[in-house]
């Protein structure tokens, strides 16, 4: 796999498809806690779906270049 030189990838961030992307896990984050916020308890099975989506959703945008480069190790 070719790993995108340091440049490249800042500049990927800076795109407007990329911001509109980062903003879609953005509100879809608020959503899932909002859904925890009023349905918390009721069933925890998906409680924790909603948390695992949260911090999926949380690893996405704090993506880094050095984690590409680390897996090309």
């Amino acid at each position: 796999m070719a790993i995108p030189t340091r440049s490249d990838f800042e500049n990927w961030k800076l795109d407007s498809v990329t911001k509109a992307f980062f903003q879609a896990a953005q509100e879809r984050i608020e959503d899932a806690k909002d859904v925890l916020s009023v349905q918390a308890g009721l069933d925890t099975t998906h409680d924790n779906y909603i948390r695992g989506m949260i911090q999926a959703y949380r690893e996405l945008q704090d993506f880094r270049i050095d984690d590409l480069q680390e897996a090309g190790e």
